[in-house]
């Protein structure tokens, strides 16, 4: 079978310690070197078209891994394979010569990528129409903001044409109208068989621009399985760490959860079910019936007025519906340590037939962190639709009615426009 990309058993190992400052340090003797390995025993192949979100806590070797695609750094073992033209936008402004105007980094840029100067030439009007940044093309790009960067930066990777392109976090500085862009030129370029590897911290857009994800924690693939699979797995495995910091008393250690903000657990949730109109457990429902959610959690300290939330989504991930306690402008009740707490949220399902996943989440009153967060809490099902497609039921009101009069009563007086 013919890959795109063939990634196989990769180790990238750093050396930790002192560097060498005299000639009498070469020859003192020395602890044992130490290893820190970034990337350890990693293993994907990608078939042509198809796409991969990268997702972990910092610190876990999504970028070590890209750079090793793209061959800025060699692996310690293991092999690795790029197959055809790729383009990789890793860092801001990697490729770009401060002193020279966005056109003349455009030529600079595009010829490291390996486009020849007619193909950036053909090409240009186009890549500075999708950056959007006009006059400013020959302003030197130290005078470029962040945004601008990657505006131009993204539109000189994505007009490669290539067969393999790898993107960084990097398209987090641009606004949201320019990110919408950027992810349906992915979406063209993945349909013309362009190979996609995306790494960041954005939930959704994995779920939005990919239909693989692999969770990478301490250099390892730890889940690899469709994007909405991989981001509940990646928010399991961050919950676990920051429970386990929190129960050894030692935060220091914990990376960044999913919205860059560590788990307290000052409440641990211990469970999530649904009821229905007559206070029943239930995991089955009809369009329009009402349900009630209910999450049971236990108070580990004081809280203030916590944050609550929920959110529905289908399996593939896409929203059906979020909604948070703050939003809704509702006043919470603060809680004692000790306390074992419930909440309700009363709903009415107006969705069709289908699979629903829940999720759910306590944050401080600050929104300062998470308390607790679970992304995949509970699944239920809506059955019996009206045969309707898509996700919300708008529970529709038919009205038929007739002039009573033909065409053929109709007078040519009728036919003719009206002064």
């Amino acid at each position: 079978m013919d890959y795109s990309i063939e990634f196989n058993d990769i180790v990238k190992r750093y050396r930790i310690g002192k560097s060498v400052s005299s000639v009498r340090d070469i020859f003192r003797k020395s602890e044992e070197p130490q290893f820190h390995y970034a990337v350890n025993g990693v293993s994907f192949q990608l078939k042509p078209g198809e796409s991969m979100g990268i997702i972990g806590p910092n610190g876990a070797g999504k970028t070590t891994t890209l750079k090793l695609l793209s061959g800025v750094t060699k692996p310690t073992s293991g092999e690795i394979a790029v197959n055809g033209r790729f383009s990789a936008l890793i860092e801001l402004g990697a490729g770009f010569h401060p002193d020279l105007t966005g056109r003349e980094n455009v030529y600079l840029n595009g010829t490291i990528l390996g486009m020849s100067r007619a193909e950036i030439t053909e090409r240009f009007d186009d890549i500075l129409d999708f950056a959007g940044i006009g006059a400013f093309i020959d302003t030197p790009v130290k005078r470029y903001s962040s945004g601008m960067y990657a505006r131009l930066g993204f539109s000189i990777a994505a007009h490669v044409d290539p067969d393999v392109l790898l993107v960084d976090e990097v398209l987090a500085v641009g606004d949201f109208a320019f990110r919408a862009k950027c992810y349906k030129r992915m979406d063209d370029l993945r349909a013309k068989g362009t190979s996609l590897i995306f790494v960041t911290h954005d939930m959704d857009a994995v779920r939005r621009v990919c239909d693989q994800g692999m969770v990478m924690y301490g250099g390892e693939s730890i889940f690899r399985g469709t994007s909405a699979e991989a981001v509940v797995a990646y928010s399991d495995v961050v919950r676990q760490a920051a429970k386990k910091a929190a129960q050894q008393k030692d935060m220091s250690n914990v990376e960044n959860g999913l919205a860059q903000r560590v788990m307290s657990f000052a409440a641990d949730i211990q469970n999530v079910s649904m009821l229905n109109s007559a206070g029943e457990l239930a995991t089955s429902f009809e369009p329009g019936d009402e349900a009630t959610i209910v999450v049971e959690f236990d108070a580990n300290q004081d809280i203030k007025s916590p944050v609550f939330a929920f959110t529905i989504r289908k399996p593939d991930g896409t929203l059906v519906y979020d909604a948070t306690t703050q939003w809704l402008d509702i006043e919470t009740p603060s809680f004692k340590a000790g306390d074992a707490g419930r909440a309700e949220y009363k709903i009415k399902l107006n969705i069709l037939e289908g699979t629903y996943d829940i999720g759910v989440d306590m944050a401080s009153h600050d929104l300062d962190c998470y308390i607790d967060r679970i992304e995949r809490a509970m699944g239920f099902a809506v059955v019996n639709g009206n045969g309707a497609k898509g996700i919300a039921d708008m529970q529709p009101a038919f009205n038929f009615s007739t002039t009573g009069q033909t065409k053929d009563d109709k007078t040519i007086k009728d036919e003719l426009p009206q002064s």
